[in-house]
């Protein structure tokens, strides 16, 4: 199984991590995977951590630092998060205050096109 799967769903880009434990060994390649996309001009993404039970802080940055590049141009990242310690993290440290987080991939990705 991929670490990351990239589809494409009305011009957005959903990348979902297929990883229990997000953490600094994979950060590398997903910024790798944003950044070629930001490259060719997609400035719209859907990251899916469903799947993940954990993210450590270089992911989270890896995270925070495309949502900058990406917003500098006039995009935007926003989050699909299990309920679990992920969503507490991101409570408790005023990530909600970064990222717009969505329940599903469907509503993160209707956000779009609704503004």
């Amino acid at each position: 199984m991929e670490n990351f799967l990239t589809v494409r769903k009305n011009g957005v880009i959903v990348e979902v991590v297929n990883l229990s434990k997000a953490t600094m060994e994979q950060a590398k390649e997903f910024k790798t995977i944003l950044n070629e996309h930001i490259d060719q001009g997609q400035l719209s993404f859907v990251i899916d951590l469903k799947m993940c039970e954990f993210i450590d802080s270089t992911f989270l940055s890896t995270l925070i630092l495309s949502l900058k590049r990406t917003s500098a141009m006039g995009g935007d990242i926003k989050l699909v998060l299990p309920n679990n310690d992920i969503y507490s993290m991101f409570d408790s440290t005023g990530m909600f205050k970064v990222f717009q987080i969505y329940e599903s991939v469907q509503d993160a990705v209707d956000s779009f096109n609704t503004g």
